[in-house]
């Protein structure tokens, strides 16, 4: 008799599906490197929940950064996400448990959320157009960042 491998019996819980037509889509293909980092992120929080818990998933800062995102860009990435359809970002006022700002809960587009059956898929409503036009602000905004955040070094060494 052999012993049965856990993780074998349940593989369908396992994976996020990545279909054909939205890897080929405006929205998947120009999306900038570090918003896939962000999505699989995401992702990884999505299956540590069983694959049930999609727009409920808290990832933190912290936990972006460890997947190699400048803190100063989660933000950003996260509003990109959103434009392209890819993720959706909530905010739960109540959630806040009085902190300053609530935290973020996250929703993966291509996958069911809890309780539904389908995907929103709300990648398919993005033309290539809206798409290079999304990328090369947040690009022109990255830049912009990474300047003040230059200058902001530079005016620290002077100080110092």
């Amino acid at each position: 008799m052999t012993a049965r491998n856990p993780s074998r019996s349940n593989w369908l819980t396992n994976y996020v599906p990545h279909r054909l037509e939205m890897l080929r889509s405006p929205a998947w293909t120009e999306a900038p490197a570090q918003l896939h980092r962000m999505l699989d992120r995401i992702e990884i929080e999505h299956l540590s929940h069983g694959g049930k818990e999609n727009g409920g998933l808290f990832v933190s800062y912290r936990q972006f950064q460890m997947c190699g995102i400048s803190k100063r860009q989660i933000r950003a990435l996260a509003e990109l996400g959103q434009g392209l359809g890819l993720v959706e970002v909530r905010q739960d006022p109540e959630a806040s448990n009085g902190r300053i700002r609530p935290p973020n809960a996250y929703r993966l587009t291509y996958v069911p959320e809890r309780g539904k059956k389908a995907p929103t898929d709300d990648w398919r409503a993005i033309s290539s157009d809206r798409a290079k036009s999304l990328v090369a602000r947040f690009r022109k905004t990255e830049k912009k960042s990474r300047r003040a955040g230059d200058e902001a070094h530079v005016v620290q060494e002077v100080i110092a």
